[in-house]
């Protein structure tokens, strides 16, 4: 039983289904950006350029999810984007190449650099 006072659930507004395309192709997306300029080696303008598309990624799949019914692929869209832009934000923040990645910019490690990262 549904207690009194809450509102029947009002989807008017909302996109249609037949929209998953949208979550499929940002989701597409996202991947080839994360696998192109945020893989095994980076530079700064890779790094800048994923931050950018990651941002746009965001607002498109926000736009989206106010306007539309909620489904687990938009909810797992939402926080893919959030994962990125973490790592996105934390790899600009490391100016040294370290361990597995390579940084075309900054291709030495520096000692004072030599602890966790925190975004």
């Amino acid at each position: 039983d549904v207690p009194d006072g809450i509102p029947e659930w009002d989807a008017s507004g909302t996109a249609r289904p037949d929209e998953r395309v949208l979550i499929s192709h940002n989701r597409s997306e996202l991947k080839r950006v994360m696998s192109n300029y945020v893989g095994i080696v980076r530079s700064d303008l890779r790094l800048e350029r994923a931050q950018r598309r990651t941002r746009l990624l965001y607002e498109e799949t926000e736009d989206f999810y106010r306007r539309s019914t909620v489904s687990s692929g938009l909810c797992e869209l939402r926080n893919m984007i959030a994962v990125a832009y973490l790592i996105v934000k934390s790899a600009r923040m490391r100016r040294e190449s370290r361990g597995l990645h390579y940084t075309l910019d900054h291709p030495e490690p520096r000692e004072a650099e030599r602890r966790p990262t925190l975004a």
